[in-house]
C-alpha cells in the first residue's frame, strides 16, 4: 500500500471516530455525489465518461462535527466540498478525491421571530420545507428558484441565488440577514447575538459567503427575512408585437415603481413551445396586502401594456406556468433526447440601453454555430436598471458542440456589456471567462481565498484559484 493510501485510510478512520456510521465510501453513493445538475456531466455520463469521484461522503448533524471534519481535512491536507441539494448547473459541486460534507442532516428551524420578521435555520434545510413551514403560519420567504424542490438554504446563499418572485422581493442577497460559517481553516464565525436591520460597522465579511460556492468554508446557519403572505393576488397574460416592445413595457413598469411579484416575458420561440402561442408573451402576477393597492397597480399596469400595444389574454397562461414551472427541465429532456439533441441554459443580465441588443446578438451569433438546433429566450428578474435574459440552447448531443456554444455565448455577452451569469454562478463551467468580466477584482478574490483557506482544500479547482 502506498504512503498516500495509508494516509487516506488513517483519515477515514478519524472521520469514523467523529461521525460513527454517518459516512460512507460505498462506490454507488460516491457516484451520486460525483456530479450536480450540470448538463455537460449528464451528457458525459450517458456516454460512459469518467466523473470526479469523491473519497467519501459525510453527514454531520452539528456545527461541532463540521468544525472537527474541516480541522481534520486541514491536518491531512484532504480537500472537502460542501453539498446540499446538488441542484447547481455549473459544476460547482464535483470534487475529485475529496470529502463531501453533505449538510442536509443539519435542517433544524432554530427561531421564528414573528415580531421582528425573520427566521433562523440550519443551512441544510430545504427551501421547500422552510417555505411550507412558514406558509402554515401565515408567512413566506418568497424565494422560489426553479430548483425549489431540491435546493437547500446554504446552497442558495453560496450560489447567489435568485427566485421567480425576485422583482418584488429581491434575490437571496436582499433576504439574507446573517450567516454562521465554519471557515476553510477550521475557524468559526457565529451569528450575531442580536439581528439588526442594517449596520455600518466596517465591511461585512460574512457577506463574502454570497456566491462563494464553497471555496471559503461551509455555511452552517442563516437568518432570513420573512414576509406576511399577501392577501390579494392578480394574474394576467399579454401578447406583444415584439420582444423589444415587451422589454420597453417592463422598463416603464419598473420606473413607475409598480414592481409586480412576477413578470416573465417569453420570445415567440419559447412562447410557442411552452404556451402554444405564436407571439411574444408576458405573464404577470401582482400581489399585495391591500386590495386598494392591488387594484391601483392593476390599473396602472394595464395602461402601460395598452400603451405598448399589448393585447390582454387572461390568466390561463399564468396558471399553466404555475402548474409546470418546476417540470421545465424534465420536459426539455423528454423533447430533445429522442432527437439526438441536448441543451443548456445561459442566464445573463444587462442594463436597459443594451438589453435588446444583447438578446438579438446572442440569438444571431449562437444560432450560426454548426450543430445548434434552436434558441429560446425569456426575460425575468427585473430591476430599475435592467433585467435578466435566460436563454435555452438546443444542439447536437456532442461535447465539441457544447463547448463551441459556450465559447460563442460567453464571448458575445462580454463583448456586448452583459454579465456572464445572473444567478447560476461560476463553477467549473464559467471559470475561464471570469477574469474577462472581473479584471483586477479576481486577484483580490484569490487573496481572500488564501486567507480563509491557506491549504487550498475548500472546494479546490474552482474560480478563486
Amino acid at each position: 500500500m502506498s504512503e498516500r493510501s495509508i494516509v487516506k485510510e488513517d483519515f477515514l478512520e478519524r472521520v469514523k471516530n467523529i461521525l460513527g456510521s454517518r459516512f460512507t465510501v460505498d462506490p454507488r453513493v460516491l457516484k451520486v455525489y460525483s456530479k450536480d445538475f450540470w448538463p455537460l456531466l449528464t451528457l458525459k455520463e450517458s456516454r460512459g465518461g469518467e466523473l470526479a469521484m469523491p473519497l467519501a461522503v459525510a453527514w454531520p448533524k452539528t456545527v461541532e462535527e463540521v468544525t472537527s471534519l474541516i480541522k481534520l481535512c486541514n491536518e491531512f491536507k484532504i480537500p472537502f466540498t460542501p453539498f446540499g441539494g446538488g441542484s447547481g448547473v455549473t459544476g460547482a459541486a464535483p470534487c475529485r478525491d475529496c470529502l463531501v460534507i453533505d449538510v442536509r442532516a443539519m435542517n433544524r428551524i432554530i427561531e421564528l421571530n414573528e415580531e421582528d420578521m425573520y427566521v433562523t435555520v440550519e443551512s441544510g434545510i430545504m427551501i421547500k420545507e422552510l417555505e411550507e413551514y412558514l406558509n402554515s403560519r401565515g408567512y413566506t420567504i418568497r424565494h422560489i428558484p426553479q430548483s425549489f424542490p431540491e435546493a437547500v438554504v446554504g446552497g442558495l446563499i453560496a450560489t447567489m441565488s435568485t427566485g421567480e418572485y425576485s422583482t418584488k422581493y429581491g434575490g437571496i442577497e436582499d433576504i439574507l440577514l446573517d450567516v454562521e460559517v465554519v471557515t476553510a481553516d477550521g475557524g468559526f464565525i457565529p451569528l450575531r447575538e442580536k439581528i439588526v436591520p442594517r449596520t455600518s460597522t466596517g465591511p461585512n465579511i460574512k457577506m463574502l459567503m454570497l456566491g462563494s460556492e464553497g471555496q471559503l468554508g461551509i455555511i452552517t446557519k442563516a437568518t432570513l427575512k420573512i414576509f406576511k403572505i399577501p392577501r390579494y393576488i392578480s394574474r394576467n397574460g399579454y401578447v406583444f408585437n415584439s420582444f423589444e416592445e415587451a422589454l420597453a413595457a417592463a422598463r416603464e413598469i419598473m420606473l413607475l415603481g409598480l414592481q409586480p411579484a412576477v413578470l416573465r416575458i417569453y420570445d415567440k420561440d419559447e412562447a410557442a413551445l411552452r404556451f402554444n402561442e405564436d407571439k411574444d408573451l408576458a405573464i404577470l402576477i401582482i400581489e399585495e396586502w391591500s386590495k386598494a393597492l392591488l387594484e391601483a397597480k392593476e390599473s396602472e399596469l394595464r395602461m402601460v401594456m395598452k400603451k405598448r400595444g399589448a393585447l390582454e389574454i387572461g390568466d390561463e397562461c399564468v396558471d399553466s406556468w404555475l402548474k409546470k414551472r418546476f417540470d421545465v427541465i424534465n420536459d426539455v429532456v423528454k423533447l430533445v433526447v429522442p432527437l439526438g439533441l441536448w441543451f443548456d441554459t445561459v442566464e445573463t443580465a444587462a442594463t436597459w440601453s443594451i438589453l435588446p441588443k444583447v438578446y438579438r446578438e446572442f440569438k444571431r451569433e449562437v444560432k450560426m454555430i454548426k450543430g445548434v438546433n434552436s434558441i429560446l429566450a425569456h426575460a425575468s428578474h427585473f430591476y430599475s436598471t435592467g433585467a435578466c435574459i435566460y436563454f435555452t440552447i438546443v444542439f447536437e448531443a456532442e461535447e465539441e458542440v457544447y463547448w463551441r456554444v459556450w465559447e460563442k455565448a460567453m464571448d458575445t455577452l462580454i463583448k456586448n456589456g452583459a454579465t456572464i451569469s445572473h444567478h447560476h454562478g461560476i463553477g467549473l463551467l464559467r471559470k475561464k471567462w471570469l477574469e474577462r468580466e472581473l479584471g483586477e477584482t479576481l486577484k483580490y478574490l484569490k487573496k481572500i481565498k488564501q486567507l480563509f483557506d491557506p491549504n487550498n482544500i475548500s472546494n479546490p479547482g474552482k474560480f478563486m484559484e
